[in-house]
């Protein structure tokens, strides 16, 4: 031996552990099985919401009944009608409530409504007045039927036009004195 040199009995150069530091087989196996089922779980969870529902075969709908001659009012159902203005601006009710008049409808009434209003309305307080407070609807060329939870004249129909009803709605000009020449009153059957 060299001097200076001690003899050495240990391991000289690079340490390596004896443990093996890779996973058991086992375990990798077990973790890829899991990522497997766990893929395969999202998988079908997003095919489910992705899922292509096919399209309904389109329902024939009735058409809703509208009745827009006045000759086709059963005579037992009382259908008068009064007309009130809420436009702000003078004698649309009139005018409006003479065209109708003279295309047979029963107009009883016209007046001003209590406050301006946007959009035109036939009311209707009993559904089978509905297919006729529609017929109103198309006379008029504005504005849309509902049924009110009772009288808002003293007719079973009333119309309140709106600001969206001068210019469309038809008119007539009320007689010389300014008065609307009412249908007349329908007797009693």
């Amino acid at each position: 031996m060299r001097a200076g040199h001690r003899a050495s009995t240990q391991r000289v150069g690079a340490h390596r552990s004896t443990g093996d530091s890779r996973w058991p087989r086992w375990a990798i196996l077990l973790a890829a099985l899991a990522v497997a089922v766990v893929l395969t779980a999202v998988g079908l969870f997003l095919l489910d919401r992705l899922r292509i529902e096919p399209v309904p075969e389109p329902v024939a709908t009735q058409e809703a009944e509208v009745i827009t001659d006045p000759s086709q009012i059963d005579p037992g159902l009382e259908a008068s009608i009064t007309v009130l203005d809420g436009t702000g601006e003078r004698a649309v009710a009139a005018g409006t409530g003479q065209a109708l008049s003279d295309a047979g409808w029963t107009v009883v009434a016209t007046a001003s409504a209590t406050e301006v209003v946007d959009r035109t309305v036939v009311w209707f307080d009993d559904p089978a007045l509905e297919p006729i407070a529609r017929g109103l609807v198309q006379q008029l060329g504005v504005g849309q039927a509902l049924q009110s939870d009772g009288r808002i004249s003293g007719s079973p129909i009333t119309i309140v036009l709106g600001t969206d009803a001068p210019g469309t709605v038809p008119s007539a000009a009320p007689s010389d004195d300014g008065d609307v020449e009412h249908s007349p009153t329908p007797s009693a059957p």
